[in-house]
């Protein structure tokens, strides 16, 4: 049986719109990955209804029906909280909004992602979760001009299903995403998150010292993998210099090697749209897939 999965990613500065396919016989396969070049900027200024248009183009072309979104924002705020392990939607949502007013000055116009901790040992009842707050406006705008020609079945941060596809692997990571703006280190394990951190950098410069204390500080993560993605790593001096002075190899994070996916296409599939794009319908499709 061939299940397929079809995910957009809004980038910064491109579009991506990625499918991936999977049966119990050839596994993975990535069977389409196209680029719009329309960024986060041209759907929310003056000239967004062209951008949205070249957008369910694309979609109309495809024949795509059901899309899972993946926006990256201008701007969010991840903060860490504890809840019940065994908690109602209904309760969840409730401690989510309480935590966003305590957080935000206007919490209603925001969403918000979250992503569960492992389990600490000796404590069944509470659970760590990493929260994800992001403006709203992007996802609904999307949202209103596209129901009409697809359904969309999930729409998240960016994160979420690109630490998600990590977690999938089922093996230890460190995964660090270098942008302009800030730094994000994710480790887990046995499907897991384990650690995260986020690092505002006041200068690209900041980028060298905050991946570097975040591979080598902890001595029960310093040995697990580590992967890098985002704008920064494609500076390869800057790469270079962590890997040099953590005296550890980096692997750029790729998810055709993570799962051994079939691509017989000309596109490279790592441009940063293109590889949140691919992590989104990763993840909508591992949820479906038999393990």
């Amino acid at each position: 049986m061939r299940t397929t999965s079809h995910a957009c990613a809004i980038d910064a500065y491109a579009t991506a719109v990625a499918s991936i396919a999977y049966d119990t016989r050839d596994g993975y396969s990535i069977t389409s990955c196209r680029t719009v070049r329309a960024g986060l900027d041209d759907y929310t200024g003056p000239n967004s209804a062209r951008a949205l248009r070249r957008l369910a183009s694309l979609l109309k072309k495809q024949g795509i029906e059901h899309l899972a979104l993946s926006v990256h924002p201008p701007c969010f705020f991840p903060m860490v909280s504890v809840f019940p392990d065994i908690i109602t939607s209904e309760a969840f949502e409730t401690y989510c909004r309480a935590e966003a007013s305590n957080l935000l000055d206007r919490p209603g116009d925001y969403l918000h992602d979250h992503i569960p901790y492992a389990l600490r040992s000796g404590d069944d009842r509470l659970r760590r979760q990493l929260l994800l707050y992001y403006p709203g406006d992007l996802l609904e705008k999307i949202y209103r001009h596209l129901r009409s020609l697809c359904s969309i079945h999930m729409g998240s941060h960016y994160l979420k299903p690109m630490i998600m596809s990590m977690a999938a692997t089922n093996r230890p990571f460190t995964l660090l995403e270098i942008e302009p703006e800030y730094l994000t280190c994710s480790v887990g394990s046995n499907g897991e998150l384990d650690y995260f951190k986020f690092w505002q950098l006041n200068h690209s410069s900041d980028a060298e010292y905050f991946a570097l204390r975040e591979v080598t500080a902890n001595p029960e993560y310093r040995q697990y993998p580590v992967f890098f993605t985002g704008a920064l790593s494609a500076d390869r001096s800057l790469m270079e210099k962590i890997s040099v002075a953590a005296k550890k190899d980096l692997q750029p994070l790729s998810l055709v090697n993570l799962f051994s996916m079939q691509c017989n296409l000309r596109s490279s599939c790592s441009s940063p749209a293109e590889l949140k794009a691919l992590c989104a319908a990763f993840v909508s499709l591992y949820d479906q897939s038999p393990s």
